[in-house]
């Protein structure tokens, strides 16, 4: 192990404990109403995806699955964009008991030879069965009932809501974004023309403004919890060469700017999310 490998793991492991012990969240009751049997419920996929960062999701995933397993007809779809670390084997043995109760779809490539936030977001929103979309970033933790939620805001504001869940100084949720199916696909996905990572998921809902959806943000700290990451780490699998994380946004938010000037709101026009996947441990991929 090289000094400048070991002084990132030591980060890392330093990291890890500050953002789990020491960030002083206000949590609070969440209200009845949310809870109420009366109300409709729409179905509610959470979308994750996963290239070699298994040291994140490992204390997340199935923490954000017992946290939400009680909301009828919820999903968690978890997508291994090739990830080379521990994150197949730990899938094998443990998200089939959660398979089988429906509350998990496991999809995986080994097509990948780097990370492309667009694309990989892209494909785990695609397969999603969920009339809502949330985008849960593999650092995030849910919060306890956190479908209840979601499923509370969007009958009460409508299904063209655009929910975004942060609050500074929690800027490791911004991706945390929220809205009907319908209007992602309308909207094209996330930008797969865009770098491969940085402003991404402000893109899509820079263009859902744009189109007309309703934004809203929500700073609830029961679900702005959530693991941070080093400079190295934002960007170290999208290049085999490194880059800087902030070159690549900040060339992003430029590209966004001028598309929606431009008013091009829908983005690959020419198809996106087309590479094959394995669900469930299938011996056959296939293209959703």
């Amino acid at each position: 192990m090289t000094q400048k490998t070991y002084a990132q793991r030591f980060e890392r492991m330093l990291r890890d404990f500050r953002d789990q012990y020491f960030r002083n969240y206000k949590d609070e009751k969440l209200p009845d109403a949310i809870f109420d049997k009366a109300l409709p419920k729409y179905s509610i996929s959470f979308c994750t995806t996963c290239m070699n960062r298994f040291f994140h999701l490992k204390k997340t995933f199935l923490n954000n699955v017992e946290n939400n397993k009680n909301y009828p007809n919820v999903e968690f779809v978890l997508l291994n964009y090739n990830s080379q670390d521990e994150l197949h084997d730990w899938a094998t043995k443990n998200l089939p008991p959660y398979i089988e109760r429906g509350l998990v779809n496991y999809y995986h490539t080994t097509e990948p030879k780097s990370f492309h936030a667009s694309k990989a977001k892209n494909l785990a929103h695609k397969v999603a069965k969920g009339e809502i979309l949330c985008n849960l970033d593999g650092d995030n933790f849910t919060g306890k009932d956190f479908a209840f939620y979601i499923n509370h805001r969007m009958q009460l504001n409508g299904i063209d809501s655009l929910l975004q869940f942060k609050k500074a100084p929690y800027w490791g949720t911004e991706g945390r974004v929220v809205l009907a199916k319908k209007y992602f696909i309308e909207l094209g996905g996330y930008d797969e023309a865009l770098e491969p990572t940085g402003h991404e998921d402000h893109d899509l809902m820079d263009r859902g403004k744009a189109l007309g959806l309703r934004y809203e943000n929500i700073q609830i700290e029961n679900f702005l919890h959530y693991l941070s990451n080093t400079t190295v780490e934002k960007a170290v699998n999208v290049s085999e060469k490194e880059v800087n994380f902030y070159d690549l946004e900040s060339k992003n938010r430029k590209q966004s700017k001028e598309n929606i000037e431009k008013n091009i709101l829908k983005a690959n026009l020419s198809g996106w999310g087309e590479t094959p996947l394995y669900k469930n441990f299938g011996k056959e991929t296939l293209v959703y």
